[in-house]
């Protein structure tokens, strides 16, 4: 008897085991890449990209992936190698050329947004991205996808979303550094933030003055202003003067 006790011990045991080996935690699997935009070739080359985080392959048998709407609803079947991709390509196997699918589904996202939920197979919610209010990222007219920054970090966090460097993504790939601004673009940001910050600190600093002194402040701001108007106008005047003068020389 005892030592059918501790056979029956041993084998509970190694069952527990195997149970805690399964488990699998939030965001252990992430949605990491959105062509919601299609490819270059068609708009309905839509694919996703699913990236395992964990040390330890992951069965996807009995796990979901679907949107808010229900379309698509993508019920996930075979296993994600640790630290690897796992790529869902939409209707057929040539959304993505040269580069096999992992699964294919149906049902378009829409381009106005979509909230994406990814499920376990006992129902938990292991990753989700918020889009409902517009995609995070992405472009598409130059179908440059929609690549996650850090596959830690929550995926509904906008600023963890950033448009892929390339037209087309990176398909079962470490993502891209990210697309770069226009030219123009970052110094355009920089000179509105500037003005942003100098606007504040103005109020700032006016709102800590006394009342007495508020009028002061204003003058030694507004006075500076006014002597530089009054000498563009005074330049642009004798410019306006010479023109004339050459002209009637002429």
């Amino acid at each position: 008897m005892k030592n059918l006790s501790r056979v029956i011990a041993l084998v509970l045991f190694l069952i527990f085991l195997a149970f805690l080996a399964q488990a699998v935690n939030s965001l252990d699997i992430v949605i990491n890449e959105i062509a919601w935009m299609g490819t270059e070739i068609s708009y309905n080359d839509e694919w996703i990209e699913l990236y395992n985080n964990s040390g330890s392959p992951i069965n996807l048998e009995g796990w979901i992936l679907k949107t808010a709407d229900g379309t698509p609803k993508i019920n996930l079947t075979g296993t994600v190698v640790a630290k690897s991709f796992y790529l869902l390509e939409r209707t057929d196997d040539n959304t993505v050329l040269d580069i096999p699918a992992d699964q294919i589904y149906t049902g378009a996202l829409g381009n106005t947004g979509e909230k994406l939920e990814l499920y376990d197979d006992s129902g938990n919610l292991i990753d989700s991205v918020d889009c409902s209010g517009g995609w995070f990222a992405g472009d598409n007219k130059t179908k440059q996808t929609m690549e996650r920054k850090n596959p830690q970090l929550s995926g509904s966090d906008s600023s963890n979303w950033q448009t892929s460097q390339n037209p087309g993504g990176t398909p079962k790939a470490e993502n891209s550094p990210g697309a770069k601004l226009k030219e123009g673009a970052e110094a355009k940001l920089l000179e509105e933030f500037t003005k942003a910050e100098t606007k504040k600190g103005l109020a700032t600093v006016s709102a800590q003055l006394p009342e007495s002194s508020k009028s002061l402040f204003i003058l030694l701001i507004a006075l500076p202003i006014a002597i530089f108007s009054g000498i563009i106008i005074l330049t642009l005047k004798r410019k306006i003067k010479d023109i004339d003068l050459s002209k009637k020389l002429e």
